[in-house]
């Protein structure tokens, strides 16, 4: 409909076209992660008073997680809530996702990962932690695919070397 309505159907086409191919790629790639090797991952939005808000079912964030192949660590609420150290540990997040931000909304990885409620599970162990460009990560627009393509690249690195290794192109 925007390709028609500017005058150009035969780019829009092009780029639905892109678009549904990297979506068929995300899909494959993620349908290749063996369910007991997907990550539990904890996407947090922000702190707000020392407290973690976070993503729930029902999200962007829970939606993209899936689309990379990783498990939503959260699953008791729908939307974004704050959790209690307690949900927090309960979690167990393997990798916490979090939108790459500046300026007040910031949080450093040494700020998070001092956090007690984080240094108890798998990824403040691991000092997990992979940040994304928040539109790229959660605006569900062309790029969706890519976005989860390289969500999925970051949580299973090592399924990339393999992939690649057995690729020669």
């Amino acid at each position: 409909a925007v390709g028609a309505a500017l005058g150009v159907p035969e780019r829009a086409e092009a780029l639905a076209s892109e678009t549904r191919t990297a979506l068929a790629t995300a899909a494959t790639r993620t349908a290749q992660v063996p369910e007991a090797a997907r990550k539990r991952v904890l996407f947090i939005l922000s702190l707000q008073g020392g407290r973690i808000l976070a993503s729930g079912r029902d999200t962007q964030a829970a939606a993209i997680i899936e689309m990379a192949g990783g498990i939503n660590a959260v699953t008791a609420f729908e939307g974004y809530k704050q959790l209690t150290d307690e949900a927090v540990a309960e979690a167990a997040p393997d990798v916490i996702l979090m939108m790459d931000r500046t300026g007040d909304h910031a949080i450093l990885d040494e700020q998070l990962f001092a956090m007690p409620a984080i240094r108890i599970t798998p990824a403040g162990a691991d000092e997990a932690i992979v940040r994304m460009n928040g539109l790229y990560l959660l605006g569900f627009g062309p790029r969706t695919a890519s976005a989860a393509l390289d969500l999925n690249s970051a949580l299973y690195p090592q399924r990339q070397e393999t992939d690649n290794d057995r690729d020669p192109s």
